[in-house]
């Protein structure tokens, strides 16, 4: 009776005559309780996010191991020395970090702190989407969208800052249309400061303010422009970020380590002919459709962007469209890449948005029952197919690197330093690259050198040996054997004291 009612009524009044106006609490516990289950994984479950989780790691244990000094981040892979580096501001690692004090040392903590977050950004996204939609229908589309896009469910419990800066990227957008619709410098300082927060955490963020300063343009006009309270917070959103990347940047040049931010090691820029290229767009809308949309939800996303074209509060969403699409261009080398996908979470809200939209504006033309049917098995499909991922996340795979990282910690001896071999290569066609490979040096807590796999020559390895290293480890079977120059060499000047490259891990203590 009551399903017959509900797909009897196009309103969906009778979702709130049994759930009432807390229907939005209904979604957020249900995107909660859906992801409780990952966060008891390992950090190398899935996708290509191992790495990047073991640096992540790897500093939040510094941080509780050498005594919380949040202004010197270090990794592993530094060498000989200390191993200060070159990133963003580390609030995420540092406050799983302050956890590790309470509770020992422990991925889950990582992950919770990043679902907390996650929480906390769907209530704001939802104040966001009730303000711009003050029916309630549209908002509440907006919010199932977000809560199982297969994106956000990915990595709001990663092991990594994307949850954090999605969190202060929303509030950001929630406080700015606040302080547009009524002026009150409250919100804006509120915006302001959620901003800089956002680009301590993720400097790729810094595209949030052409959205806000195209949508307030659009809003009040030009006239904006002549406010002091507007020049008074983009110094505010500005300043601390000026300050943290100044002092990373003097951390590289002194101690030589970098994630490729501001300094050498690492290229994500595109190009003209990255631009021209059909395939860079067809390799985007591929991302898009497969990791935000679930391919069933672009139709009514659609139907949003059009919609918001209409009305001037909701081009937030055509502005957020345009300036992450423009993004994706800086960006193009990771964005247009599967294991870049993460780069790819700024398009979630402006998506959720305009699918909520395009859904209840769907709902509305539904003149008969067989079309709320259709609807409803679109939905369906949506959540069937966001399942679909959730279950490869759950899926375990077979990490070698972890395996291999337990017999170096248990043959290397823990004051020693290590050379760890990579896979990835330090030019990238004439593009420098961020090779570093943490896995090992995570899982073994060995400090060390991390070896591209264009760098493997025996004036490699002697030259690390001069600095310190004591052994090397490689997983690879090809970079070994069909490398005969580095293969003399080991067998020459080393004696092989792992498993052996058959079984994906030679460790060679040097003579």
């Amino acid at each position: 009776m009551i399903i017959r009612n509900i797909l009897r009524d196009r309103h969906l009044s009778y979702i709130r005559l049994y759930f009432g106006k807390y229907f939005h609490i209904l979604i957020i516990i249900s995107g909660v309780l859906v992801r409780l289950p990952l966060v008891s994984l390992p950090l190398n479950v899935y996708g290509t996010d191992g790495w990047r989780q073991a640096d992540t790691a790897s500093i939040a244990r510094h941080f509780f191991l050498n005594g919380y000094r949040i202004l010197y981040p270090q990794i592993y892979w530094g060498g000989n020395g200390p191993g200060y580096v070159e990133t963003e501001f580390q609030l995420y690692p540092f406050s799983v970090s302050l956890l590790y004090a309470v509770f020992g040392e422990q991925v889950w903590l990582g992950r919770l702190v990043s679902l907390l977050a996650t929480a906390v950004a769907f209530f704001l996204f939802f104040r966001l989407a009730k303000l711009m939609f003050p029916d309630g229908k549209s908002a509440l589309w907006a919010l199932a969208f977000l809560v199982f896009s297969p994106l956000y469910i990915r990595y709001s419990v990663a092991f990594m800052p994307e949850a954090t800066v999605m969190l202060f990227y929303i509030a950001a957008l929630f406080f700015f249309y606040q302080w547009a619709q009524n002026q009150k410098a409250g919100f804006l300082v509120a915006s302001s400061v959620c901003i800089a927060m956002a680009l301590l955490v993720k400097p790729t963020s810094i595209h949030i303010g052409l959205v806000l300063a195209l949508f307030a343009i659009d809003r009040l006009g030009f006239a904006v422009l002549k406010k002091k309270e507007i020049w008074l917070a983009l110094l505010i959103s500005l300043l601390p970020s000026l300050f943290w990347y100044w002092h990373a940047r003097d951390l590289y040049l002194e101690y030589g380590n970098t994630f490729g931010l501001l300094s050498g090691g690492d290229s994500k820029f595109g190009n003209l002919s990255v631009w021209l290229s059909p395939s860079f767009y067809a390799s985007l809308a591929r991302l898009e459709l497969k990791w935000i949309f679930a391919a069933i939800a672009i139709v009514p996303f659609l139907i949003g962007i059009f919609l918001c074209l209409k009305q001037k509060s909701f081009r937030i969403n055509v502005y957020g469209f345009i300036t992450v699409g423009i993004y994706y261009m800086i960006v193009a080398r990771y964005a247009r890449q599967e294991w870049g996908i993460q780069y790819h979470v700024y398009m979630l809200p402006y998506a959720a948005l305009c699918v909520g939209l395009g859904m209840d504006w769907l709902l509305r033309q539904s003149k008969s029952v067989f079309s709320r049917y259709a609807l409803g098995a679109v939905s369906l499909l949506f959540f069937l197919a966001s399942a679909y991922f959730y279950k490869g996340m759950l899926t375990p795979v077979q990490d070698g690197l972890a395996q291999c990282a337990s017999y170096v910690q248990a043959l290397v001896p823990s004051g020693d330093r290590i050379v760890a071999s990579t896979t990835s290569v330090a030019d990238d066609n004439g593009v420098a690259n961020n090779y570093q490979e943490p896995q090992i040096f995570y899982y073994s807590q060995r400090y060390g050198w991390s070896l591209p796999a264009d760098w493997h020559t025996a004036e490699k390895l002697i030259e690390y040996r001069n600095a310190g290293a004591r052994y090397f480890v490689i997983y690879d079977k090809g970079l070994l054997k069909n490398n005969s120059v580095l293969s003399d060499y080991l067998k020459n000047n080393s004696i092989q004291v792992g498993p052996g490259i058959e079984y994906n891990c030679a460790i060679y203590r040097f003579n």
